[in-house]
């Protein structure tokens, strides 16, 4: 009805009408309306029933609504008659204030509103951190939510008043890695920087460098500070390469943990260790870290976890509009996040990001060129990718070389081989390879 009809119409209704109806606006009971009136209360409801007539509001099968309808018209025509109960209750509520979004970055904020939780799995992690001589292994590709999660881990130990050292073995530098020596020198300085303490430790001492490491981390770290420590040890496959030092550390590693199970002080030790791809360096069975403690593999988003993430970026999302997504950046944390931002954030619709997605222009264009400068870097990585975006089906690849790409989280793995992650890096790199 336009505003114009509706004019017509009330200049027409009779003046018993006008007043019942008044009454009726001021949320008035047909009883009440009846004592002031002086009207009989079927009158009052007749009365009612035509105004509702006259306006082309009626009941509808099996409800009854045809007041509710005619409050709504005179809320949008004529409010000035409405009380402000019937107002507020049928009035159009105001929309939900625009938010200003934290920009997506690669590790989502502890305070964030914006960090989905994967079922159990977080609740499984905080409850084993606290369990004494706990390993907790988290492996996914990057950008995957790693660090998120372990941020999430620390913070429920430190509620615990549990000491941290956490160790980013992208900080170990080349000469670091290639050496054992210097390599395991690092690593305890690291340790005993973080928690401000002595490093007293002669490597070179009878007894080898895996004992020596051993004695001083008992003796000058869980004997100093005698409470439980969390060592979270970070991109731990950066040493995956460097396999004499890689062996020997992971050696160490399995050691320690199955010294917490034998002596009391060791029991205050529990391990974090995160990586992006699958061990490819040679051990024994009982001497790798990485087939003992609690493993946890990060997956992609499902359309639930985006349905709602999209609801907490003030969407109005259906399943339609979460395919359509998915059919680009499949359920990766951080695609997904960035998407969801700038449509937020910007007058796109999700079709125009979507089209430009896999361009340097896109709103992925950044994250893309700096996949694409990296692999300058890694001529055999690079003809790796090359070979799997191009093909029509999946590829299999030498294992070394499969895992080095399967942590870079461009590409997956299938029961037949590899591909694309997901579209938005197929097209894109198909696009430069083929320049």
């Amino acid at each position: 009805m336009t505003k114009q009809e509706f004019e017509a119409i009330y200049k027409n209704i009779t003046s018993t009408q006008h007043s019942v109806l008044e009454m009726f606006l001021q949320g008035r009971l047909d009883a009440e309306t009846s004592q002031v009136l002086h009207k009989d209360r079927t009158a009052v409801s007749s009365n009612i029933s035509k105004i509702c007539k006259l306006f082309g509001v009626e009941n509808k099968p099996g409800a009854y609504t045809q007041r509710d309808d005619l409050i709504k018209l005179f809320v949008q025509y004529k409010p000035e008659l409405v009380c402000e109960k019937l107002l507020k209750e049928f009035g159009e509520r105001s929309p939900e204030p625009r938010k200003i979004l934290e920009v997506p970055e690669e590790i989502v904020p502890l305070n964030s509103e914006f960090y989905i939780e994967r079922s159990r799995m977080e609740a499984d992690c905080y409850q084993q951190i606290l369990r004494p001589g706990s390993m907790i292994r988290i492996k996914a590709p990057k950008l995957m939510g790693k660090t998120s999660l372990l941020n999430r881990i620390i913070k429920n130990a430190q509620i615990n008043e549990y000491r941290l050292v956490r160790l980013d073995f992208r900080d170990a530098e080349e000469d670091v890695l290639n050496n054992t020596n210097k390599f395991f020198e690092w690593f305890c300085f690291n340790i005993s920087e973080k928690l401000k303490l002595e490093c007293n430790i002669d490597l070179q001492a009878r007894g080898g460098i895996l004992v020596n490491c051993k004695k001083y981390f008992q003796a000058e770290v869980l004997e100093a500070i005698n409470c439980p420590l969390v060592l979270a040890l970070e991109e731990i496959d950066c040493i995956f390469h460097y396999e004499k030092t890689a062996q020997e550390f992971l050696k160490m590693l399995r050691s320690w943990f199955e010294e917490t199970k034998k002596t009391d002080i060791w029991k205050n030790l529990r391990m974090v260790l995160l990586h992006s791809t699958n061990v490819y360096v040679e051990l024994p069975h009982n001497q790798s870290p990485f087939n003992v403690g609690f493993s946890v593999e990060l997956t992609e988003f499902n359309q639930p976890n985006i349905l709602d993430l999209a609801r907490r970026h003030q969407l109005s999302w259906g399943t339609d509009e979460v395919i359509a997504l998915m059919a680009i950046v499949g359920g990766y944390p951080y695609l997904v996040r960035k998407a969801l931002y700038h449509l937020h954030d910007s007058n796109l619709s999700l079709a125009e990001v979507l089209h430009n997605a896999a361009t340097d222009v896109g709103i992925y264009g950044e994250h893309l060129y700096r996949h694409w400068t990296d692999l300058q870097k890694y001529s055999e990585l690079k003809l790796a990718l090359k070979q799997v975006v191009l093909a029509d089906s999946s590829v299999k690849l030498e294992q070394v070389l499969e895992f080095k790409l399967l942590s870079t989280g461009l590409v997956k793995r299938h029961q037949h081989g590899i591909t694309s992650s997901c579209r938005l890096y197929r097209d894109y790199f198909a696009e430069k390879f083929r320049d």
